[in-house]
């Protein structure tokens, strides 16, 4: 599956009908450019962010269970406590392991304080109704002028009932909401008095608590409410907790992105709204999860019952898994999205192979070195393949001079095998033509091809953008008429028409094609509107040139080209 679909459908990250939080927003670029050319070291540090919270979240469980544990829970308080892990160890895994050998015993405890705090809860919105019988379609009303505000201030809130847990279904019914709001404030608020908090003046409990007014229950109530929904919030931390180290990843990720833009790091944009996230993000919250999920999935307490009903997350990731998995121009992909296919390998084969030329990464945010390849996993191994088997002696040299200029892998550059006697002719060049000079001229050169092979050979057009691909066609077709051939637009890369036909493509298509001869069209324009990686672009399109090469521009020569002008001709 695609990434899109991936985040939607079996990691819950991007917003649905039924789950999810997120918005991918294609167009944006929130992270700096320097974290998008090499996202290791940032994606190191959200990793450690995500560990250190969830680490954090289990020690303050720890005092609260200390603080709070009725006398008779002790026993297996205690237990719970010893396997809490410190933030330099971070043993996780191993705490995982030893609290799921406890579930059995702290679900009855949490049930029968549950059923307390239910029953408490119950009474005093029984009070309210009997006094005004319409409370709650008036609390329901407020509510609707509170905005939703991106925190809680309350930092443990998630852990103040199990609507995570119990699958019920959602309530359409305004007062059964606000209803269900009530709830939350009091068991949020209770704990918050029971430990001796105060709201944030502005808060949604703070401002829930000031339209009840007289109505909220005395201090004494809200404490020994607040001392059993205080044992509950940390006895909830510990029971499965193995799901935070997966399912948090992007609760982490935005509280990552927050301290970010308060310290100025990483060059991050603030998004127009906090639920926004960029491809590069999503990549980021992907890796994660999935790299998580394969560290769980590989602890004997999972591996071996991975089919039961709470591992349902879990299996569902691990169906995403496969034997092996092939790459192909690897170094398209960024470091991030290598990584995310590297984790799809099934951990019991963990076969994983990809191959590409650093040379010919034709994409801003590709793989751009061996550091970057190593990080990805320590178990990869890499090997040059520097043959050529396609070119010509004149295009080869060619093809290594413009890797020269552009400061390429001069070690990766390819080299024909010594009996080779292809030596083939020097690349032709055209300067200052118009849109009709230009197919005029192209259609000379492919009638010099066809006289001197005398059967005409695979032929590729290629332009700087998609919208040139069918009027360059039917240009040339109407030059080409007079030999009876035709040009045919390859819209979006598609390879169409018959063995004999001149293919215009979109350059950006080109990798993985081969054809005997091959024209770039508008090379000045391409360096102008992709500066970054025009000379990549060129030297991909070079590279799949067997023994023809045309380049054409619509005025000059870049300059950054001008060194390679006596390796060319006018015409064959």
């Amino acid at each position: 599956k695609p990434p899109h679909e991936l985040a939607r459908s079996v990691f819950g990250i991007l917003k649905t009908n039924t789950g999810g939080t997120l918005f991918l927003k294609e167009d944006r670029h929130h992270c700096g450019a320097e974290t998008i050319d090499d996202p290791c070291n940032w994606f190191d540090a959200v990793k450690t962010f995500h560990r250190h919270r969830i680490i954090k979240d289990l020690q303050e469980g720890a005092i609260l269970l200390r603080d709070s544990a009725p006398e008779h829970t002790r026993p297996i308080v205690d237990q719970v406590l010893h396997a809490v892990p410190d933030i330099e160890s971070g043993q996780l895994l191993e705490a995982y392991a030893a609290w799921n050998g406890l579930e059995d015993r702290v679900e009855p405890l949490l049930k029968a304080s549950r059923e307390k705090t239910d029953k408490l809860i119950r009474e005093q919105g029984n009070l309210l109704y009997n006094k005004n019988k319409k409370v709650f379609s008036e609390l329901a009303s407020f509510l609707d002028t509170l905005g939703q505000s991106d925190d809680e201030d309350d930092d443990g809130a998630e852990f103040d009932d199990d609507s995570g847990e119990e699958t019920t279904q959602p309530s359409h019914n305004e007062v059964q909401k606000a209803f269900l709001a009530f709830q939350r404030f009091l068991q949020s608020y209770a704990r918050s008095r029971y430990r001796g908090r105060s709201l944030g003046k502005t808060s949604r409990a703070a401002r829930i608590r000031d339209w009840l007014d007289e109505r909220v229950p005395s201090d004494e109530w809200l404490k020994s409410l607040g001392g059993e929904m205080t044992f509950q919030n940390a006895l909830r931390r510990f029971r499965n907790a193995w799901k935070r180290y997966v399912l948090d990843v992007p609760t982490s990720y935005r509280a990552f992105r927050r301290q970010c833009l308060l310290d100025q790091t990483y060059g991050y944009q603030r998004p127009e709204n906090p639920t926004h996230i960029d491809t590069t993000e999503l990549d980021a919250i992907l890796l994660l999860m999935l790299s998580s999920a394969q560290e769980l999935i590989q602890q004997d307490f999972v591996r071996r019952h991975l089919d039961q009903p709470r591992f349902s997350e879990l299996l569902r990731i691990s169906n995403q898994f496969q034997y092996q998995v092939l790459v192909d121009e690897a170094t398209d992909f960024s470091a991030l999205q290598l990584a995310c296919m590297e984790n799809l390998s099934d951990p019991r084969t963990r076969s994983f192979f990809a191959c590409g030329d650093f040379n010919q990464r034709i994409t801003g945010n590709g793989l751009r070195n061996l550091e970057q390849l190593q990080w990805i996993s320590d178990r990869l191994r890499y090997r040059r393949i520097n043959t050529v088997y396609r070119q010509s002696r004149r295009l080869n040299a060619f093809a290594s001079e413009l890797l020269s200029l552009m400061g390429g892998d001069l070690e990766a550059s390819g080299s024909l095998p010594e009996h080779s006697t292809h030596e083939g002719v020097m690349p032709v060049l055209a300067e200052n033509l118009d849109s009709k000079s230009i197919s005029s001229w192209l259609a000379d050169r492919i009638g010099e091809i066809e006289r001197l092979v005398r059967e005409m050979p695979s032929i590729a057009v290629l332009v700087s953008s998609e919208e040139h691909v069918k009027p360059m066609a039917e240009a040339l077709t109407k030059q080409l008429e007079s030999i009876n051939l035709r040009a045919v637009a390859c819209v979006d890369g598609q390879t169409l028409g018959d063995e004999t036909d001149v293919r215009v493509f979109d350059m950006q298509h080109i990798k993985g094609l081969e054809f005997e001869a091959v024209f770039f069209v508008g090379v000045d324009e391409l360096a102008t509107t992709k500066p970054e990686l025009f000379e990549r672009y060129l030297y991909v399109g070079a590279t799949r040139a067997a023994t023809y090469l045309g380049m054409i521009c619509h005025h000059a020569l870049p300059a950054r080209l001008k060194a390679l002008r006596q390796s060319f001709i006018d015409k064959w």
